[in-house]
């Protein structure tokens, strides 16, 4: 009965208490229930940061991971979270017990996420069929139907998780004197969990036991958050101030309008905390991009960016929260806020210019002070470097939110319709921001000149807020400097750091910043939607191709002699080449030599970035005019997808993706992507994998190498220095040497061949380092156990970042003793082939250790 009278008694507010009587915070008065509901909450942000990796994972492997479809998946995501708090609004302050209903909606947003990978693929066969017959005939549509999936797939828990955040806020809010301090706190708290999220999930859980493990924990988390809401408010009474029926603001008959609130003012302010989220999200894409390009563009350097920019986020709105409810004039804080941000923001283009080469600074002298530990080196430099460039701009950007909240609640009793219509605003302003950064702005005017237009932009929100401001006569405090001195001076600073941006060329980076004395000539540069591609040539004339900073190709002699192996290899192997698919275009070095071939009729490209396709088409003379080889037919497509999804079936499919550390990459490398590989040989028809020798552990080289042989049963290893061709046939493997003989005296492939320096059968086939039987015998003698790359645990993509240094000779070394073939392997060929056979293998088997010492890495 006691506990039930609690429950029933009125609050501050209708005892008839003013503002200036009640306490500013209930901390003091429930400190217990704060923090525990507080802490849960928390954990809820990590839940749903996990969640958000996860899906966006398992979206990319549906989907394909080209860059439509990582923006529907986003604005699907941040669409749901928008709809969540918009409805939010509308029910936060009609619950008795928010709280209750908090908790249920964590326990079904744990239950869905258990179901969210069934749900998912139950889509597939329609998928499928609009795929197969839509894809280049109405792209609307096809992109149309992944809308769709992705909606119908994201909404419900998104929204759920949209929802959360107006109902804590209506659970505590007894006063207007906390409308700003509750929001921007829990706000925080949500960010923080976020935050963790991402360290947990990105750099723990994920590496260690994989995606759909790390997200069963993220499950049991969210049913303990609801759980333990649930028993917190039926324990203790309910603290907040509920509405018997729901009011709009403008009526007055279920509460008293606090003092200074002007709805006309609260509409303006929510349109500029919607453009707000317009801007944050496009500054968020534009300013990834950038750095991708001087960080290597790994898993880690978009954790690495993602947590950086949430940790500024939650520093901002806490420090905020604790003084939002004091401001005399929180519209012009807005104001100057959102000015703030534009001058930081163009402050922060003029800066990554220089971050560069602070970066490799810090990254090198750490290498060095670790003797050798280049993973932990190169986690700490991005550290200081995301955080140097946009603490400021995030710790403003936090601090918006409580600020806005204060201004558009219009009292205690609707302090979940206040909550839920900014956070509503705001995030679909983001939804907007995204495809505005992604879409417009970086491939029409390229990153840097993009952050100056965001910082414009949000200097004309803040010109737009002290406008409203002095149209609806709010007070302005007379206190410290003038508001003209305060505008004129970021206004200032906005103008002069965006002149040199706009002036100062933009600086190309390669690797890390190894190459730093390096001033090569610029070909090709091309910002597009999905990709940023550099072409460029060096001091000795060696054409380089660089995506999002990684270098790719090279026509150097050295690279060469892998490309043009992997075109011809194969094709000589297989007795009759007709129809051939090539994943992945780069300097089209390999699909060049694949083309040549005098017996290929057909050869289908797919690649990701139609800005690789511009820039060959820009440079058409310098790569050789490939294109308009009619045997070539050039899809833009995620290359897996297209695997996956296609009804077309290959003699030969060669896949040349770029090193597997590079965040996405490692999706061509897995168990998955090689059955879907399987699938599509015809019968007879062989396969070619590259794989890099150099920046790998021979851990990770023996997980790559194994997880190929595991669906490939007649796997082969070709070793070209620093690369490795895995090489299997549908039927057991066989090498026909008269075949093989006759082929190389194609002119085309024998002159390919011999600019490479393998002229001759016997040349050719010394490159073959290990048969079917001595590939079997190398993994099963390996000590890492049968660690496989799957899609769930992406072990090259989470592992391979750390082994850059690694040397390439550690690997060879341990290849070398298992070094072999079956004699029986090559047929029609005499005794007197065989022995120059074996005895041009021996001699090349004896210079393979030796040629590594003579060239760097």
């Amino acid at each position: 009965m006691d506990a039930e009278r609690a429950r029933e008694a009125p609050s501050d507010t209708q005892r008839g208490l003013s503002d200036a009587e009640l306490p500013a915070t209930r901390i003091g008065r429930y400190p217990a229930r704060f923090w525990f509901v507080a802490s849960l909450f928390l954990f809820s942000g990590v839940s749903a940061l996990v969640y958000q990796l996860a899906w966006k994972r398992h979206l990319s492997l549906f989907f394909g991971s080209d860059v439509y479809s990582a923006a529907i998946t986003l604005s699907a995501f941040m669409g749901g979270l928008a709809l969540g708090s918009y409805i939010a609004e509308r029910f936060a302050d009609r619950v008795r017990r928010p709280l209750f209903f908090y908790g249920v909606l964590e326990i079904i947003i744990g239950a869905y996420a258990l179901l969210f990978v069934t749900f998912l693929y139950g889509f597939e066969p329609l998928y499928e069929w609009v795929y197969l017959d839509f894809f280049a005939s109405s792209p609307w549509l096809y992109n149309g139907l992944r809308m769709v999936i992705a909606g119908l797939v994201l909404l419900v828990p998104t929204s759920m998780m949209g929802a959360t955040l107006p109902l804590i806020v209506a659970s505590f809010v007894t006063n207007n004197n906390e409308l700003g301090r509750y929001s921007g706190q829990f706000y925080s708290i949500n960010t923080l969990g976020a935050l963790s999220g991402v360290i947990v999930a990105g750099f723990l859980l994920f590496p260690l036991i994989g995606v759909t493990p790390t997200t069963e924990i993220a499950v049991a988390v969210n049913v303990v958050v609801g759980v333990g809401v649930i028993l917190i408010d039926r324990l203790m009474p309910p603290v907040g101030n509920r509405l018997s029926t729901w009011r709009k603001p403008e009526s007055s008959e279920s509460y008293q309008p606090r003092p200074g609130y002007s709805e006309p003012l609260a509409r303006i302010t929510l349109v500029a905390i919607c453009l707000s989220g317009l801007a944050a999200l496009a500054l968020e894409v534009v300013w990834m991009r950038i750095l991708t390009q001087f960080y290597s563009g790994t898993v880690y350097s978009f954790a690495i960016m993602l947590v950086c920019f949430l940790f500024g986020i939650f520093y901002g709105s806490r420090r905020a929260s604790r003084t939002v409810d004091q401001q005399a004039d929180p519209v012009r804080v807005l104001a100057f806020l959102e000015l703030g941000i534009g001058a930081s923001v163009c402050v922060l283009a003029a800066l990554t210019f220089f971050a560069p080469s602070i970066f490799g600074a810090i990254l090198w002298v750490g290498t060095a002070i670790t003797s050798g530990n280049f993973g932990f080196a190169s986690v700490v430099a991005m550290f200081i470097v995301s955080v140097s460039l946009i603490a400021v701009t995030t710790i403003l950007l936090g601090a918006t939110f409580p600020i806005a909240v204060r201004v558009c609640t219009p009292a205690a009793e609707l302090s979940g319709f206040g909550t839920g219509r900014v956070y509503a605003a705001n995030t679909a302003g983001a939804i907007l921001g995204a495809l505005l950064g992604g879409f417009v702005l970086v491939p029409f005017l390229g990153s840097w000149n993009s952050l100056v237009v965001i910082g414009g932009i949000f200097a004309g929100i803040g010109f737009l807020l002290l406008r409203s401001a002095d149209r609806n006569d709010v007070p302005a405090p007379s206190s410290g400097l003038s508001i003209r001195a305060k505008v004129a001076g970021l206004t200032g600073i906005l103008i002069v750091t965006g002149a040199i941006t706009l002036l100062v060329p933009k600086p190309i980076v390669l690797n890390y910043n190894r190459q730093t004395t390096s001033q090569p000539e610029v070909l090709y540069r091309g910002e597009g939607v999905a990709h940023t591609v550099d072409i460029v040539r060096n001091e000795k004339g060696t054409i380089i191709m660089l995506v999002d900073g990684n270098v790719e190709a090279d026509t150097s002699y050295t690279q060469r002699r892998h490309f043009i192996l992997k075109g011809h290899l194969p094709l000589v192997l297989h007795p009759e080449p007709r129809d051939v698919a090539v994943i992945g275009l780069g300097l089209g070095i390999t699909l060049q030599a694949t083309s040549r071939n005098p017996e290929v009729e057909q050869v289908q490209v797919v690649e990701l970035s139609s800005e690789m396709v511009k820039a060959h088409q820009t440079l058409a003379g310098e790569l050789g005019n490939l294109l308009v080889n009619p045997k070539i037919s050039v899809r833009i497509d995620d290359g897996r997808n297209y695997i996956k999804m296609s009804d077309q079936a290959y003699d030969m499919v060669t896949a040349d993706p770029i090193h597997p550390r590079i965040s996405g990459v490692g999706y061509l490398y897995t168990r998955e992507y090689y059955e879907a590989i399987k699938d599509r040989l015809k019968p007879g028809g062989i396969v070619c994998q590259w794989m890099p020798i150099y920046s790998v552990s021979p851990k990770s080289f023996d997980v790559a190498f194994r997880t190929f042989a595991s669906v490939f049963q007649n796997a082969t290893l070709w070793y070209v220095r620093g690369h490795a061709l895995f090489v299997a046939t549908s039927e057991p493997f066989k090498i026909d040497y008269a075949e093989v003989r006759a082929r190389l005296e194609h002119p085309d492939v024998r002159d390919d061949l011999a600019s490479i320096d393998i002229r001759g059968p016997e040349e050719f086939l010394s490159h073959l380092l290990m048969g079917p039987d001595e590939v079997k015998a190398y993994l099963a003698g390996r000590p890492d156990g049968d660690t496989l790359n799957t899609d769930d645990n992406a072990y090259l993509e989470y592992w391979t970042p750390f082994e850059f240094l690694n040397p390439t000779k550690d690997i060879v070394a341990g290849l070398l003793p298992y070094a072999g073939y079956d004699p029986a392997l090559l047929t029609e060929i005499s005794s007197e082939e065989r022995q120059a056979v074996t005895a041009n293998w021996g001699r090349r088997r004896e210079r393979i250790l030796p040629e590594l010492d003579d060239e760097l890495r």
